[in-house]
């Protein structure tokens, strides 16, 4: 299976998980990813049972959101799925994780305002994981 289809694949279980938990409907545009912050607060409590499925799962999503609203594609990458838009090399399964463990300081909101801004300043991309 390509890569972009897995992706895609993995957002769409994140759609399933939010409405089943009565966290909305997410429909891949920015503001979903308020809500999906907000999803994660209020559900995700201390370490996660399995914090890598949770961060793919989650990363998927948050792609997927940059992929179709900046046009961003996926990457097989040796590290794993990673994302090309312009100069830009992202890795959202990575930013997934960070909010995960650093909480709403790393909001998915906020990593996707910064793609966006740096795709338009013509950035590399270095350290928006940890913007």
């Amino acid at each position: 299976m390509e890569i972009a289809e897995r992706m895609k694949g993995l957002a769409f279980i994140q759609v399933r998980a939010a409405r089943e938990a009565d966290g909305g409907f997410l429909d891949f545009s920015q503001d979903s990813l308020s809500a999906l912050d907000r999803l994660i607060d209020r559900d995700v409590k201390g370490e996660p049972k399995d914090p890598d499925a949770l961060s793919e799962v989650i990363g998927a999503y948050l792609g997927e959101t940059i992929s179709r609203r900046l046009g961003a594609a996926w990457e097989d990458a040796d590290k794993g799925p990673r994302m090309r838009l312009g100069e830009l090399v992202l890795d959202p399964v990575l930013r997934a994780r960070l909010r995960l463990q650093r909480g709403g300081r790393r909001s998915l909101a906020a990593y996707f305002r910064a793609v966006d801004e740096a795709s338009r300043a013509g950035q590399s991309g270095e350290g928006l994981e940890d913007a």
